[in-house]
């Protein structure tokens, strides 16, 4: 018998993780979760971006065609001071990661073992909101020393960029709209997947009603 309910709710459920698994990738990992762009109204506005783990360093470096200013992602120097929001915001950071690769990883080796009808499991649903959850929690970085009065934005101001003003507060950066959007998308992923297991559990009384299988024992 054709399980059509709960196979589209698992094929939705595994496009809509994948999905949050990439978002969470780029948004954590890279070093553009939030930025801080010059307020002195040049004509090409400077931005510097800072991630959970790195950060985008400037250097200039001059030539006979002229100056140029280079970027590539650091990690921060050793006396950057971390704070209680931040390292929580990097804990949770991990915390997603793992979860996500337990739950996709599990999902791999359960498609290959169990029954070819069935297509989800009951954990796995609480399994994505707590992903979701840890997820969110790594935005906090919005309330830590990166976002507010970075010490590294005040060095460029009093060196290289003396020039130059930025604001002291942050702004989202590309890897926090990613991290938004993996939470949303974890979040609806734990939903699928609650419903294709209810789904699932009701195509299984209706064919047991059919006698196309036999319940299960209790």
């Amino acid at each position: 018998m054709a399980r059509a309910r709960s196979q589209n709710c698992w094929l939705l459920e595994t496009c809509l993780a994948v999905s949050a698994f990439v978002c969470m990738w780029i948004g954590s990992v890279r070093c553009n979760f939030v930025q801080f762009t010059d307020t002195s109204g040049t004509s090409e506005p400077i931005s510097l971006t800072f991630g959970i783990w790195y950060y985008r360093f400037f250097s200039l470096v001059t030539s006979v065609d002229g100056t140029f200013i280079l970027q590539s992602c650091h990690g921060y120097p050793d006396e950057t001071v971390i704070d209680d929001s931040w390292k929580a915001a990097r804990s949770f950071s991990v915390l997603a990661l793992i979860f996500a690769v337990i739950i996709l990883v599990a999902s791999i080796i359960q498609s290959c073992v169990q029954d070819p009808s069935k297509y989800s499991s009951g954990w796995i649903a609480p399994a994505y909101l707590l992903t979701a959850i840890f997820q969110g929690l790594t935005l906090l970085l919005l309330n830590s020393n990166a976002c507010l009065n970075n010490s590294l934005v005040q060095d460029l101001e009093e060196g290289d960029l003396q020039d130059i003003t930025f604001p002291d507060t942050c702004s989202l950066g590309q890897g926090a709209n990613l991290v938004i959007a993996a939470t949303s998308l974890w979040f609806a992923a734990g939903v699928a997947s609650y419903a294709a297991h209810k789904a699932e559990k009701e195509e299984f009384a209706e064919e047991v009603d059919m006698g196309l299988r036999e319940p299960l024992a209790a």
